[in-house]
């Protein structure tokens, strides 16, 4: 009786032991079983035989960066959007990219619309995803202008590195994420916008030329916002400029060699200036704003030819100021 008594006793931790062994493991081989990754890389392009002089496009994404580039080679396309997407984690199993996007080109409409979007409702907790890569690679031929409007809520929208390239209207939006914008001895036909809502901002313009009195607005509510401007030559045209933070910081730097370009800069709800913000002025009048409103700093040959005219605010004082001003020469 004692001998089946022992025996029993190690069956039972025998199962238990096992049991512990053998639960979490199934556990893990079922997750194992759930993980998935998804790699696919997609093309889309709009041809024509008789290209037109100017084209609108948008590309309107929920995730992903954006990165728009122009090309002066021989190309068998006038826009050429490459899609490359990296996702891994739990619950994509047998899953196909068809299963997480909704991605749709109309290339034979007027503009042209690219849109990247999430699937509503779909069986997918991002949460759980081990990573999710989702790049937008968005090549332009640089002969045709091209109005461009393009907005992600989360990632980053890059047009950088325009050199010598003539372009329309640029509107840029990002709910969460950066816009990195910056050209240089380009032809400018209209306006340049740029929207964060929660991250950064760069524009950064480099002896550009207008064809058209044209505006920059810029808005942020939280992040960094940078503005740089340095021109050499007369732009052709005058340049007004807004932009906004409401927690953030604005930082301006600014930078002209000729008596032919002059700088206005109003820097409202903020009062008090000084070395922890970098504040530097050469070449310009300073005024303080009636009943302690902000900063006003006008450049010595403002106004002449051509000139900037930027308007700056902060929400109730919250965000600050940072800027570097330089107009040379004062006089001939």
């Amino acid at each position: 009786m004692e001998r089946n008594y022992k025996t029993t006793f190690i069956i039972i931790n025998l199962i238990f032991v096992f049991s512990i062994i053998i639960i979490p493991t199934s556990i893990i081989y079922a997750k194992f079983v759930e993980f998935g990754r998804i790699d696919k890389t997609l093309t889309y392009k709009y041809s024509s035989e008789t290209p037109p002089f100017k084209k609108d496009l948008n590309l309107i994404t929920d995730v992903g960066i954006i990165d728009i580039k122009y090309t002066t080679q021989a190309v068998d396309y006038l826009v050429r959007i490459d899609v490359d997407i990296e996702i891994a984690g739990q619950d994509l199993n047998g899953k196909s990219y068809l299963d997480v996007f909704d991605i749709n080109w109309e290339n034979s409409t007027s503009p042209l619309n690219f849109n990247l979007e999430l699937i509503p409702n779909m069986l997918v907790d991002f949460s759980n995803l081990h990573k999710i890569n989702v790049k937008i690679d968005v090549s332009l031929r640089a002969d045709i202008i091209f109005d461009i409007n393009a907005s992600t809520v989360d990632g980053t929208i890059n047009l950088t590195n325009l050199m010598s390239i003539t372009l329309s209207n640029i509107y840029l939006k990002v709910e969460r994420g950066n816009i990195n914008y910056d050209s240089t001895n380009c032809t400018i036909e209209g306006n340049i916008t740029g929207i964060v809502n929660y991250g950064n901002m760069t524009l950064k313009s480099y002896n550009n030329q207008f064809t058209q009195n044209s505006k920059f607005t810029i808005q942020n509510v939280e992040g960094y916002v940078l503005i740089d401007i340095y021109q050499y030559e007369a732009m052709g045209a005058n340049i007004t400029g807004t932009a906004f933070t409401k927690t953030g910081i604005i930082r301006v730097n600014y930078d002209d060699d000729s008596a032919n370009v002059g700088a206005r800069f109003v820097f409202y709800n903020k009062t008090t200036f000084g070395p922890e913000t970098e504040t530097i002025w050469i070449g310009f009048d300073n005024y303080y704003l009636p009943e302690d409103k902000g900063l006003l700093l006008v450049s010595h040959d403002f106004p002449t030819k051509n000139n900037y005219n930027f308007s700056l605010n902060t929400y109730k004082d919250l965000g600050n100021f940072h800027f570097d001003l330089n107009s040379f020469p004062i006089t001939h």
